[in-house]
């Protein structure tokens, strides 16, 4: 989108209120912290079926553990650990 057609767009936006101009409104923290999660979780699953549908052979052991490794971290941040 150009310059001229984003502020168009833009345009009927109203302004932010006085006082809080920078300011986060929390509704938009909250909205992106639901998408950090759910993109984690996302991930997560991602993770296990890869991790369960890789034959346990000894040539995908070390891509294995790092999808592992990469699942107990997500679930780590995500405060699901087993």
């Amino acid at each position: 989108m150009n310059n001229r057609a984003m502020r168009a767009a833009c345009s009927d936006l109203p302004a932010p209120p006085a006082g809080v101009a920078g300011a986060a409104d929390p509704r938009s923290l909250l909205v992106d912290s639901a998408i950090s999660h759910a993109e984690k979780l996302r991930r997560v699953l991602q993770l296990e079926e890869w991790i369960n549908g890789t034959p346990d052979t000894p040539m995908f052991e070390a891509t294995r553990r790092s999808w592992q490794e990469q699942r107990e971290r997500l679930l780590g941040e995500l405060h699901l650990g087993n």
